[in-house]
């Protein structure tokens, strides 16, 4: 049911045609919806397609009602969609939905964030063989978490319609995605490389970083684990621990 316009409003307009200003009001408001209702269903296909065309409409209705967009650019509205989702009803008997919304945000922003700039391999390599030195990532990355495989379920999102037993979705995700070139790339890590560069990313050096898992990791897992982070292009820079 649209609402009904707050009458002092009404009076700073004027009648279009044989409309009254409460028919306008509801015209405004139908078409306000659908464009909140698209700009939500581009940010969040994945959602979309586990949910339905119905579904999605109507929990996308209620988003919008709650939440008014107050944005200008259609494209950054929707960020609190996963906690909206995480408090409705829509998320029983699909607790993965919550983190696939916010997986799909994630996404949104690294693919708008600005194309990254990373040091070369060469530089780098040479750098890690100072002391204990700091990381700088780029700005377009980012590390997600979550108990369920958002990322299996959001690369099925184009297939015709969704189907619970298509996907093993009930098994734990730690994620890498970041911005390679004009391309947004995600890569499935374990979670103690997941570990370590969220402690890289929070400003430890490389040796507080690596020490809790000194035990567990070989060098072997850890020159494995430098080498990927080159080739994604994450590493902006690295400094030395006193200069940071």
């Amino acid at each position: 049911m649209a609402p009904e316009a707050d009458p002092g409003y009404l009076e700073f307009l004027k009648p279009a045609g044989k409309l009254s200003l409460e028919q306008a009001f509801q015209i405004y408001h139908r078409t306000y919806v659908v464009r909140l209702t698209e700009a939500l269903r581009k940010t969040y296909p994945a959602v979309a397609w586990v949910l339905g065309d119905n579904f999605f409409n109507e929990l996308c209705r209620k988003f919008i009602e709650a939440q008014p967009s107050v944005a200008y650019n259609l494209a950054d509205y929707g960020e609190s969609f996963s906690g909206f989702i995480q408090e409705t009803s829509t998320a029983k008997g699909i607790p993965f939905l919550p983190d696939l919304a916010k997986f799909e945000w994630i996404y949104k922003e690294v693919q708008h964030a600005a194309t990254p700039e990373p040091l070369p391999v060469e530089t780098i390599q040479e750098l890690l063989n100072s002391d204990d030195v700091k990381i700088h990532m780029i700005d377009a990355m980012e590390l997600f978490e979550s108990d369920y495989a958002v990322y299996d379920i959001w690369e099925h999102r184009f297939e015709p319609a969704y189907m619970f037993e298509d996907v093993n979705w009930n098994t734990p995700q730690c994620l890498l995605i970041h911005k390679k070139q004009q391309k947004v790339l995600v890569q499935e890590l374990q979670p103690v490389e997941a570990q370590i560069l969220r402690a890289l990313t929070a400003g430890r050096t490389v040796s507080e970083a690596l020490t809790p898992h000194a035990n567990s990791l070989s060098p072997e897992r850890i020159a494995q684990l430098f080498e990927m982070m080159m080739r994604a292009g994450i590493i902006e820079d690295v400094m030395s621990a006193e200069a940071y």
